[in-house]
């Protein structure tokens, strides 16, 4: 019979499966239950390093437009957004048009969570046009509701908690690596060095240009860059990336 480490990433256990597993463990010493608790939870930390879409199991996530059920986990039933949690792991620089509503900003911000957890010194940048709109996402001042990254950080199960230190607009993480929240402007990203850069709401950053410029030589070195936006008319920077070419321009 195959273990449960030669599933996929998407399987889960069959019912019966469930219930042996049950009969076997009711029947444990205290202490075999411990060393049980303790093996199962380092596998899982052990798995998550190296795969993000196990990872994703244990998020939950931030739904304020539904008061009944306002924390919900990572809809890992839609499949563009794993299609989508693949590209963004395989490519260094992804251009994202999106509706609002698609969930498109939490499955970044969960991104950026998991790499910065899983890999060490890494410089994670996110811009947007609005200082208040980008500390919003990475970490809000004490007192305010969470940022979404510090959200998925404190809302993950105890026992896969590490001591990040929450700061207004910046997760420090004891790997070394962190999140830095950045308002608009090509040299607010100039004087950084980013692994990874998301340009959140690009099309509507005023200094777009600017910026592609002082990001786009990183990813030639190895940095990731995500740009993601609602559109915003088609003579812009984040058009010209998304389509490929200036508008107006023969293909």
């Amino acid at each position: 019979m195959p273990s449960s480490l030669d599933r996929s990433s998407h399987s889960l256990p069959s019912q019966r499966e469930l219930e042996a597993l049950a009969g076997q463990v009711d029947h444990l010493a205290p202490g075999d239950l411990q060393s049980l608790y303790a093996g199962l939870t380092r596998a899982a930390q052990l798995r998550s390093e190296g795969d993000g879409l196990f990872w994703l199991r244990f998020v939950l996530t931030r739904d304020e437009a539904d008061a009944e059920h306002s924390v919900k986990p990572f809809p890992l039933h839609l499949e563009y957004l794993v299609e989508l949690w693949r590209v963004l792991d395989s490519r260094q620089c992804v251009v994202i048009a999106k509706s609002r509503q698609m969930l498109v900003s939490w499955a970044i911000a969960t991104y950026t969570v998991w790499w910065a957890r899983h890999k060490p010194n890494q410089a994670i940048y996110w811009q947007s046009q609005q200082a208040r709109d980008a500390v919003n996402m990475v970490c809000a001042p004490k007192g305010a509701p969470m940022g979404r990254c510090q959200f998925i950080e404190a809302n993950l199960p105890s026992w896969m908690r590490i001591p990040i230190t929450p700061l207004e607009g910046r997760l420090v993480y004891p790997n070394g690596s962190f999140i830095q929240a950045l308002p608009g402007g090509a040299g607010q990203i100039r004087g950084n060095v980013p692994s990874l850069y998301v340009g959140d709401e690009f099309a509507f950053q005023e200094e777009q240009k600017g910026v592609w410029t002082a990001v786009a030589p990183l990813i030639q070195k190895g940095a990731k860059a995500f740009l993601i936006s609602t559109p915003n008319g088609s003579m812009n920077q984040f058009a010209e990336l998304y389509h490929g070419r200036p508008m107006g321009l023969a293909a």
